[in-house]
């Protein structure tokens, strides 16, 4: 009961043609041409224009001053020695 079978689509061509006319049905199927033809060409033009990226700046210079009497970042620091506290519970 679907539309497998060639007559079918024949009588619904047939049925849109007499509701609208055969040169309203023939501009409409003109104009989706044009669409899609139109549509090709700016996705074609799209792919085809490649954008430049834009220049990269080196980052500026970042000038440090070192505090006298400060130790380098590098520089071993030792950590004091943990004070253990007896422990009270023990007798």
């Amino acid at each position: 009961m679907g539309f497998d079978s060639p007559i079918h689509w024949i009588i619904v061509i047939g049925v849109i043609a007499l509701l609208f006319g055969g040169s309203r049905v023939g501009n409409l199927m003109g104009e989706l041409g044009k669409g899609i033809k139109a549509f090709k060409q700016n996705v074609s033009d799209h792919d085809q224009t490649k954008v430049a990226p834009a220049p990269v700046a080196p980052p500026p210079q970042v000038q440090t001053r070192v505090a006298e009497g400060v130790p380098p970042a590098d520089a071993v620091v030792r950590q004091p020695e943990p004070v253990h506290v007896a422990d009270s519970n023990r007798l």
